[in-house]
């Protein structure tokens, strides 16, 4: 599931692949030829959006959701996925092609269109104004806030759970039930862990050299790694993976382990 960290890689990809060189071809079903000719000026990531600047100032938004991902190849090179699944075709003057696979978001964007918080995924992160958008959202479950794009960006569904049993909450306590210090430390386990895992290789949350890299996500049934409780998933609007014992509503925030 891309989530911002994975996005940032991407975009550190294709800036180092495409920036400086012109627009060779452009192609999408969805948004035309584009701007053919022009010199990309910027790739960057902001929270779980990839964003592609050109010389004339037009920006290219893209969102992963569930499936997408972006490509490099060599302009002879084979794909790795099938053509019908391409949304986006950019061919570069450098002797490079990106292409964008299944992404369900391909927009042209106009200026000041993207309502976001802070990227929690960015070094400069404004974690002070994250944990007022997010106290802005009281009577929301915490969970579903930390997914909030316009509160914090580039939170998903894994590092949600990951950071809400790093700090022992309960993830359907609405966010006005929290003390401040525990919101601040949701926001500062989100920001380490996306920054954690920017770089290539699998996601882990969990400073072990053992097999298990997740606290809780996806590990439903299995074995809580502090107290031995059965991790279990409960669907909201995402599949939620939380040990009952460790996040009970009645515990406060904990040092992480």
């Amino acid at each position: 599931m891309p989530e911002g960290d994975t996005i940032f890689r991407a975009a550190t990809a294709l800036r180092k692949a495409l920036v400086g060189a012109r627009v060779k071809d452009f192609q999408s079903a969805r948004l035309g030829r584009g701007p053919v000719g022009e010199r990309i000026e910027e790739v960057s990531a902001r929270g779980k959006n990839l964003l592609v600047r050109f010389e004339k100032g037009r920006m290219l938004r893209t969102h992963m959701m569930m499936h997408g991902s972006w490509h490099l190849y060599r302009a002879a090179e084979r794909w790795r996925l099938p053509a019908f699944q391409a949304r986006i075709t950019l061919e570069a003057d450098n002797g490079m092609v990106a292409v964008c696979f299944a992404a369900p978001i391909v927009e042209w964007l106009g200026p000041g269109s993207l309502d976001l918080g802070p990227d929690a995924t960015a070094d400069g992160f404004d974690a002070a104004e994250a944990v007022r958008r997010l106290q802005w959202l009281r009577e929301m479950p915490v969970e579903e806030a930390l997914l909030t794009q316009s509160a914090m960006a580039g939170v998903g569904n894994v590092i949600k759970c990951e950071a809400l049993f790093i700090c022992r909450v309960d993830p359907f306590a609405p966010v006005a039930s929290l003390p401040a210090e525990t919101v601040e430390a949701l926001v500062g386990e989100c920001h380490r862990l996306l920054v954690r895992n920017r770089v290539q290789g699998p996601r882990t949350a969990r400073e072990s050299l053992g097999s298990q890299r997740m606290w809780v996500y996806g590990r439903a049934g299995q074995p809580c790694l502090v107290c031995g409780e059965e991790i279990r998933a409960e669907r909201t609007k995402r599949i939620n993976y939380l040990c009952p014992r460790c996040q009970r509503s009645d515990r406060g925030v904990r040092a992480r382990n």
